[in-house]
């Protein structure tokens, strides 16, 4: 049997998420390449117009698509919008009938788009990575038949391929691996309930890694509580996590090189790190 990149299951999760502070999720029902601009889906001078204005926007591009979907959509798109900046956390929902409108969507105006609940995305991307696709398209077959709204949505590559089956809940960025269909559901119903479940948490899209595995430490301690009652901050080492109530805990988070592995199919294996808590410092309770 050929080994598989999710197969290294010794790297702990908290501290991975990749690190995007906002996110610009395109529907697109049709085959995608390796990432959103090397297959089919944008005429050569319309990607490289939404390339530019994620770019200038600091926005990660995704495609998505209805779990089971084989193609075949017409009508208008729907287009997300997420700000996984704490304090700042925002989804918007726009549609446009042709992907040249998106380098025009008004986002400087808060106005502007239709607010949206929290919505999930599984990364089921076969072209990069085998795991993201055997893994996760069960999981968002199953996750979507949940839910009457289209809350659930496949996803192009979020990177992480070794995580499989990976989960981002937007707009706050929480992303998860390893996830049964049960975690999944439990992530996803936590963000609609305005909390955040821990079980498989990688961390915080928008936050560096040593913080990410703080927050996630916090988390487990609390339980369930709202994405921005959390902050975070580091001072080399010591990575403060605040509480909107006045708590904080400082904890002393440092890397561990983990022996190589693959980072995604087919690849050769290279050096891992992971993220260890190893002391609390200080407790405000």
């Amino acid at each position: 049997m050929t080994e598989r990149c999710s197969s290294f299951t010794d790297e702990p999760l908290p501290g991975t998420a990749t690190t995007e502070t906002g996110w610009l999720c395109i529907e697109n029902e049709s085959g995608w390449g390796r990432d959103p601009f090397s297959g089919e889906t944008f005429a050569p001078e319309v990607g490289e117009a939404v390339e530019r204005f994620a770019e200038s926007r600091g926005l990660r591009v995704l495609l998505i698509r209805r779990p089971g979907r084989a193609g075949g959509f017409r009508g208008r798109m729907r287009v997300f919008v997420a700000n996984s900046v704490p304090g700042e956390t925002a989804l918007r929902m726009f549609t446009v009938a042709d992907y040249a409108e998106i380098p025009a969507l008004p986002l400087d105006d808060p106005s502007a788009g239709e607010p949206a609940g929290p919505i999930a995305l599984v990364c089921t991307n076969g072209k990069r990575d085998v795991c993201c696709a055997v893994l996760g398209r069960p999981i968002a077959a199953s996750l979507a038949g949940c839910y009457a709204d289209p809350v659930v949505w496949e996803c192009s590559h979020t990177g992480g391929h070794r995580f499989a089956p990976v989960l981002i809940v937007l707009p706050a960025g929480h992303t998860y691996g390893r996830v049964t269909g049960a975690q999944a559901k439990e992530a996803l119903d936590a963000a609609r309930a305005g909390l955040v479940a821990t079980a498989g948490l990688r961390g915080r899209s928008s936050i560096p890694p040593a913080e990410q595995a703080a927050e996630v430490a916090v988390r487990e301690l609390l339980g369930p509580v709202a994405p921005d009652v959390l902050r975070t901050g580091s001072d080399g080492a010591a990575v403060t996590v605040r509480h909107e109530d006045g708590r904080a805990w400082t904890m002393t988070v440092t890397p561990e090189d983990l022996p190589p592995r693959m980072m995604s199919c087919g690849k050769k294996p290279s050096p891992a790190r992971a993220w260890r808590v190893s002391a609390r410092i200080a407790d405000g309770n």
